[in-house]
C-alpha cells in the first residue's frame, strides 16, 4: 500500500544515516550522478501497522507507525528478508539496529534531495508485470488458499471463511487492496453458511461502505440483501448499523430517501454502533451540500463529540478535518478551526481547509478574504502534488473575482494554469470513482433520469466537498437542466438560481405552464448572483406566483432596496429587486407600499431629459400601488405628473401605464401640467388629454403637432425612417376642431398608402386614424371606413423592410417584425362602423382573412369582430371557441360574457382553456352577477394571480 511520509520524518531519516541499518552493510541510501539525485533506500518497519504483518504489536500507538522512531532505512539486498522472517529478527534486535543508524552521521538536506526522496517514498508502490500477467492472487501466491477456500465453502465454510480472511488480508497488504472486498465477499457467504451470522453481518456492513465510497450502490444493495434474510438474528447494534447503510445508500439513489430521512436514520443510532462515524460524516456533509445547515445546528454537540474523539492518525484527522469544515460552515464561525488547522492537521488538509473557507467566503460576500484563502489552498495544493485539485480550486479563484469583478489581469490566465497543472500529474483530495460530470451528461443524453440523478447527485456532492466551486455551480445548473427535461419546474427553478443562471431562467420562465410558481424568497444572506438571478425570474414569473409567495416577494424586494441612495453606484442586484417590487407591488402591504412611495417620492424630481435605470420599474409599481391602495392615489398622481415633465421615454410610459389612474384625478393633473402645456410641453399636453382635464392649455401644442405630422413625408434614397410620433399625435388631434381631425386624418390616410414608407410606420398612420376616426362626423366616419376596406381588400405592401437575420447562425440580427396592416386596417374600420351594413361588411372580411392569417393578424381580425355588435357574431361564437387560435377564443369569451344562457356551459370550457388570455379575457368580461358562477368559481382558482384578482375586483378589459 502506498504510504505517506511527513518532510520532517524523512529528514530525520536521512539526515542521520549515511548507509544500510544492516551489520556490516555500508550500501550508500542516496546516490548522486550528475547532478541528480536518486533514493535507493528502502524504508522498514520495526513494528508492522498490519494486524498481520511482520512484528505488529497492536498495544504500540497508531500514530506513530510512521514516524522515525519506528523507522529503519535498509538497502534493496536486506529489506525483503527483515520483513519475511519476523522471528528471526525480533523487535529488540532492530531497535538496537536503529540505535547505531541514528549515529551514522549528522548532516543537513538539502531541500532538492527532500523533495527526490519524498517523490519516490510517497508514491504508490509499483506493480510489477508479472502481477498484470499472472493476477493478484497468483502474483502473492494465495492461488491455492483461495482455491481452498473456495473448495472448502459448502462442506467447511467456518475453515473456509479463514482462508478467505488469509487471502484478503494478503490483498489488503499489497497494492491490489481494491480487490480485497471481493473475497471479502466469499468471507461473508462462508460466515453465513456456517450460521455465524453476525459476524457476517458486521462484515457485510463494512463491505456495504466500502461500496458506497467507491460509487458502487449496486453493491451495497447487494451486500444489505443478504444482510436481509437474516436480520432477525443479529445483535441489535448491527440491525441499526445495516439500516444506517440502507439510508445512505438510498440518499441520492432513492428519491424517497431526504436529507431529513438520513438525519433520522444518523439520529436512531448509538455511536458505539458500526457505521455510526460514516453516517455522521455522510449526514453532516450532504447537509452542507443541500443546504440544510439547520440539521447540523440541532445536532452540533454529537457531531463536535465525534469530532474530538477520532484517533490523530491519518484516516482520523481526515475525518476530523471534513466534519469540523462543514460545523464551521454551519455555525458561520471559522476562526478555530482556521488558527488550529497548521498545527493539527498535515498539510494537504490545510490546504483543503483553506479551500473551504474560500468557498464559503465567497458565498457570503467576502471576495478579498476569499480570494487570498484561494490562493493559500492552492499553494499548499501543489506543494502536497495535488494538481487536480488545486486546479480545480484555481477554477473557484476565477469564479470568484469574475463574480466580485474583481479582475486583476487576464481571469483566462487562471484557466491556462489549471490547464497545465492537469497535464503535469493528477492527484485529488478526494479522488472521483469515476468521471461524475461525464457520466451524468452522458446518462442525461441517453435521458436514463434515475441513473443522471444519482449521477448529478454525486456530482454535486464531490463538488461541494471538494471545494470544486465552479464544478459546484455547473452541477446545479445540470441538476436544472435534468429536472427541466422532466418537467419538475419548481426543482429546475431551484436549481438554476443556485447557479445563478438569469439567462436560462428568463427563457423558461416563457415555457412554464400555467400552474404556481412556489420559489420563495432567498434572504439577504444569499450570494448576490442567486438574488439576483431569482429577482430576475420572478419578475417574468409574477403572475404564476400564489398570493401569499408574491406578498413575501414585494417586502424583500423592498428590503434589497431600501437605505441605498439611488445613484450611479447602484448594483445590478439591487436594480434586479426593484424593478421585481413593481413586478409584484400589487400584493404590497399598505406599510410597505407607503415606505416604497417615501423611498422613490423625489426619484422624478429631476432635470427633463434625463434617464435612470429605475424609471420603468418605478412607474409600474407606483401605478399598481395606486390601484391597490386608493389612498396612495393622489400621491401616485403627482409621482406620475413628475415623471411626465421629464419629457422623454419615462413620460410616456408614465402616461401609457398611468393612463387610467390619471382619468380619475383630472383637477391634481390640470394643476400640475397647465402650466407646462401652456409652455409648449408635448407630453404635459397629453396627459392632460389622456386625464380628460382641461385641454385649453395644450391646444397650441396639439395644433403644431397636427400640422407637423400631416406633411408629406420626403423620401430620400437609401435612407429610411422608422418609428413616427403619429399615435401620440393622433390622441392630441383629438382635442382640435373638427376640420382640423378631418385634416389629419386624410394625411394618416395617405401616409397609410404610400408604399415607400415603412410598415411600422404605416401602422402608426393606422393607429392615429383610429384614435382620431371615433370623434368624426358620420359622413366622415364612412369615407375613411370605406378607404379602409378597400385597401384591406387589396393591401399593398411596403417596399422597405425594417430587419433582417433569419439565418440561425448569425451573429448580429434584428427584427421588428412587419405589422398585418390589412388585419388592422379591418380592424379600424370596426372601430369606425356605425351601420348594419357597415358591421356585416367587417364580419365578411374579418372571416375572409382569417384562412392562413398568421398571430398578429388574428389578433387584429378578432378586435375587429369584438367592435361590431355581438348580434352580428352569434352563429359563430361556438366555433370561435373551438378554433385552435387564442384570439378567436379570446373573442368568444367576451361574447359569451355578453349573454351566457345563449351558450350553456361554454364559459365553464372557456374558464379551463389552455390560454392564459382567454380565460382573462372571460373574466374581464363577465359581470358580477349569478349567472356567471360556475365560471367564475373555475376561475377563482387559477393559477395565475392576475386573472384571480380580475374576478375579485372586476378590473381590466380585453
Amino acid at each position: 500500500m502506498p504510504r505517506t511520509y511527513k518532510p520532517t520524518t524523512i529528514k530525520q531519516l536521512f539526515g542521520t544515516a549515511t548507509h544500510c541499518a544492516y551489520p556490516g552493510c555500508a550500501a550508500k541510501l542516496i546516490f548522486q550522478d550528475r547532478g541528480l539525485y536518486t533514493p535507493v533506500a528502502e524504508i522498514a518497519h520495526i513494528r508492522s501497522e498490519q494486524a498481520n504483518g511482520p512484528r505488529h504489536d497492536p498495544g504500540y500507538p497508531a500514530d506513530k507507525l510512521d514516524q522515525f522512531e519506528n523507522l529503519l532505512l535498509l538497502c534493496g539486498e536486506h529489506h525483503p528478508p527483515v520483513d519475511r522472517h519476523e522471528s528471526v529478527y525480533p523487535v529488540e534486535e532492530l531497535l538496537k539496529w536503529k540505535e547505531a543508524q541514528a549515529q551514522q552521521g549528522d548532516r543537513p538536506l538539502r531541500e532538492a534531495e527532500v523533495a527526490a526522496i519524498e517523490r519516490k517514498l510517497n508514491s504508490a508502490q509499483p506493480i510489477p508485470s508479472e502481477a498484470i500477467l499472472r493476477g493478484p492472487v497468483r502474483h502473492l501466491d494465495q492461488a491455492e488458499r483461495l482455491q481452498q477456500a473456495q473448495d472448502r465453502l459448502s462442506e467447511e465454510p467456518q475453515e473456509a471463511a479463514a482462508l478467505f480472511d488469509q487471502v484478503a488480508s494478503a490483498l489488503e497488504s499489497s497494492p491490489f487492496a481494491q480487490h480485497a472486498s471481493i473475497v471479502r465477499g466469499g468471507q461473508a457467504k462462508a460466515l453465513e453458511a456456517a450460521q455465524k451470522y453476525e459476524i457476517a453481518g458486521q462484515l457485510r456492513v463494512d463491505l456495504g461502505w466500502r461500496s458506497y465510497r467507491s460509487g458502487d450502490p449496486f453493491g451495497v444493495q447487494q451486500h444489505l440483501g443478504a444482510i436481509s434474510r437474516y436480520e432477525s438474528s443479529l445483535e441489535p447494534t448491527t440491525r441499526r448499523a445495516a439500516i444506517g447503510l440502507s439510508v445512505v445508500a438510498a440518499f441520492g439513489y432513492d428519491r424517497s430517501v431526504t436529507i431529513e430521512g438520513l438525519a433520522e436514520a444518523f439520529d436512531g443510532m448509538e455511536p458505539s454502533d458500526q457505521g455510526y462515524a460514516d453516517c455522521a460524516l455522510v449526514l453532516t456533509e450532504q447537509a452542507i451540500v443541500w443546504r440544510r445547515v439547520d440539521l447540523l445546528k440541532a445536532r452540533s454537540k454529537e457531531l463536535e463529540d465525534l469530532a474530538d474523539k477520532a484517533p490523530l492518525d491519518p484516516p482520523g484527522l481526515r475525518f476530523r478535518a471534513r466534519l469540523a469544515m462543514c460545523l464551521a460552515e454551519a455555525a458561520g464561525d471559522w476562526t478555530s478551526l482556521v488558527s488550529a488547522a497548521r498545527t493539527v492537521y498535515p498539510p494537504d488538509l490545510v490546504a483543503w481547509i483553506a479551500a473551504r473557507h474560500a468557498r464559503y467566503l465567497s458565498l457570503v460576500g467576502k471576495p478579498e478574504e476569499a480570494i487570498q484563502r484561494w490562493l493559500d489552498a492552492i499553494d499548499g495544493a501543489v506543494a502536497e502534488r495535488l494538481n487536480d485539485t488545486a486546479a480545480s480550486w484555481l477554477y473557484g479563484l476565477r469564479s470568484t473575482r469574475l463574480q466580485f469583478r474583481r479582475l486583476d489581469g487576464d481571469p483566462d490566465d487562471l484557466h491556462r494554469l489549471a490547464q497545465a497543472l492537469k497535464s503535469s500529474g493528477g492527484g485529488s483530495v478526494l479522488p472521483e470513482a469515476y468521471p461524475l460530470a461525464e457520466r451524468a451528461v452522458a446518462r442525461m443524453l441517453d435521458k436514463k433520469w434515475p441513473d443522471a440523478l444519482e449521477s448529478l447527485h454525486q456530482y454535486l456532492s464531490h463538488s461541494v466537498i471538494t471545494a470544486s466551486w465552479q464544478a459546484e455551480q455547473t452541477a446545479h445548473g445540470r441538476f436544472g437542466d435534468l429536472f427541466a427535461a422532466v418537467q419538475k419546474w419548481d426543482e429546475a427553478i431551484q436549481h438554476y438560481v443556485w447557479a445563478g443562471q438569469s439567462r436560462t431562467l428568463e427563457k423558461l420562465s416563457a415555457s412554464l405552464p400555467d400552474r404556481p410558481v412556489q420559489l420563495r424568497p432567498l434572504g439577504s444572506n444569499a450570494p448576490d448572483w442567486e438574488r439576483l438571478a431569482s429577482f430576475k425570474f420572478v419578475r417574468k414569473v409574477t403572475d404564476l406566483l400564489p398570493t401569499d409567495i408574491a406578498k413575501a416577494w414585494s417586502s424583500a424586494c423592498l428590503e434589497e432596496v431600501s437605505g441605498v441612495a439611488q445613484d450611479s453606484r447602484w448594483t445590478e442586484v439591487r436594480l434586479a429587486a426593484f424593478n421585481a417590487f413593481a413586478a409584484v407591488a400589487d400584493e404590497a402591504s399598505e406599510a410597505d407600499a407607503e415606505a416604497f412611495m417615501n423611498l422613490t417620492s423625489d426619484y422624478f424630481q429631476r432635470a427633463t431629459g434625463t434617464h435612470h435605470r429605475t424609471d420603468e420599474g418605478q412607474v409600474k409599481a407606483a401605478v399598481k400601488l395606486g390601484r391597490a391602495h386608493p389612498r396612495l392615489r393622489d400621491r401616485v398622481a403627482s409621482m406620475l405628473c413628475d415623471a411626465v415633465l421629464i419629457d422623454n421615454e419615462v413620460a410616456q410610459d408614465a402616461l401609457a401605464t398611468g393612463e387610467a389612474l390619471l382619468s380619475e384625478v383630472p383637477a391634481t393633473v390640470d394643476e400640475r401640467l397647465a402650466s407646462a402645456a401652456s409652455s409648449g410641453h408635448v407630453h404635459a399636453a397629453l396627459a392632460l388629454v389622456v386625464a380628460g382635464a382641461d385641454s385649453a392649455p395644450a391646444m397650441q401644442v396639439a395644433r403644431d403637432e397636427v400640422v407637423r405630422d400631416s406633411q408629406p413625408v420626403e423620401h430620400v434614397p437609401g435612407q429610411m425612417t422608422f418609428g413616427t410620433l403619429l399615435r401620440r399625435t393622433g390622441v392630441l388631434a383629438t382635442i382640435l376642431p373638427e376640420s382640423e381631425q378631418v385634416g389629419f386624418a386624410q394625411a394618416m390616410l395617405a401616409r397609410l398608402m404610400d408604399t415607400r414608407d415603412e410598415a411600422n410606420n404605416r401602422a402608426d398612420a393606422l393607429a392615429a386614424i383610429s384614435t382620431v376616426g371615433q370623434k368624426l362626423c358620420e359622413r366622415e366616419k364612412t369615407r375613411l371606413f370605406d378607404a379602409l376596406i378597400a385597401f384591406a381588400q387589396g393591401p399593398t405592401d411596403s417596399q422597405v423592410v425594417f430587419g433582417s437575420g433569419d439565418d440561425p447562425f448569425s451573429r448580429f440580427k434584428f427584427n421588428v417584425g412587419v405589422p398585418p396592416l390589412a388585419a388592422e386596417a379591418v380592424h379600424v374600420a370596426s372601430v369606425l362602423a356605425t351601420t348594419d351594413d357597415q358591421y356585416r361588411r367587417v364580419r365578411g372580411l374579418a372571416l375572409d382573412l382569417m384562412p392562413g392569417a398568421d398571430d398578429r393578424s388574428m389578433r387584429a381580425l378578432a378586435r375587429g369582430l369584438l367592435a361590431i355588435p355581438s348580434e352580428e357574431l352569434e352563429g359563430s361564437v361556438q366555433f370561435f371557441a373551438a378554433h385552435p387560435n387564442r384570439w378567436l377564443r379570446c373573442l368568444a369569451a367576451a361574447l359569451w360574457a355578453k349573454d351566457p344562457q345563449k351558450w350553456p356551459q361554454l364559459g365553464e370550457r372557456l374558464a379551463k382553456d389552455p390560454d392564459p388570455r382567454v380565460r382573462f379575457t372571460l373574466a374581464s368580461e363577465m359581470p358580477s352577477t349569478t349567472a356567471f358562477d360556475s365560471a367564475r368559481q373555475i376561475l377563482q382558482q387559477d393559477p395565475r394571480r392576475g386573472i384571480r384578482r380580475v374576478v375579485q375586483k372586476a378590473l381590466g378589459k380585453f
